[in-house]
């Protein structure tokens, strides 16, 4: 079984495989609306709702849910939230940094790939580490440049 791993710190979320080996890694943000009715997601590890294919939302890249969908998991008292791309040439933070009401946000590369990879090994949990509201605000800006490519990581 696979799972998830979010560290707001490093605005990375990454696939681990049933041996807790990264598959791959990918940029994305918990950058949550001042409208919603959750600050950011805390610490800890949650069920995933959407084992083996996230939930179905119609494709597009810059809709609120990318090409792939939403994987959903369990946090208390805030239902649908989830991982999910979209928003891809939004005038304001384009891409995983555009706000969401409280899920994070990747890449549409990253959701390709992961929905490729649940099939074959389901997710059971997403792990959330390093995303308190300051600390995951604080390396905004030292993240601002880096890009990912592919299932490897660079930093220009």
């Amino acid at each position: 079984m696979a799972s998830l791993l979010y560290d707001g710190f490093k605005h990375e979320l990454s696939l681990l495989d049933n041996s807790s080996l990264v598959i791959g890694s990918w940029l994305a943000y918990n950058n949550v609306d001042s409208h919603a009715t959750i600050k950011h997601i805390r610490n800890g590890t949650y069920q995933v709702v959407d084992r083996v294919a996230p939930h179905y939302h119609a494709p597009n890249p810059n809709g609120p849910y990318g090409s792939f969908g939403i994987i959903r998991f369990t946090v208390p008292s805030h239902p649908g939230i989830g991982v999910h791309s979209g928003r891809l040439n939004a005038k304001y933070k384009p891409g995983p940094q555009h706000a969401t009401m409280g899920c994070i946000r990747t890449t549409d590369e990253a959701m390709s790939q992961i929905k490729m990879y649940m099939v074959k090994s389901p997710l059971t949990t997403i792990k959330i580490i390093n995303n308190s509201g300051s600390s995951a605000m604080s390396s905004t800006q030292r993240n601002q440049y880096r890009v990912y490519h592919g299932m490897r990581t660079y930093v220009l």
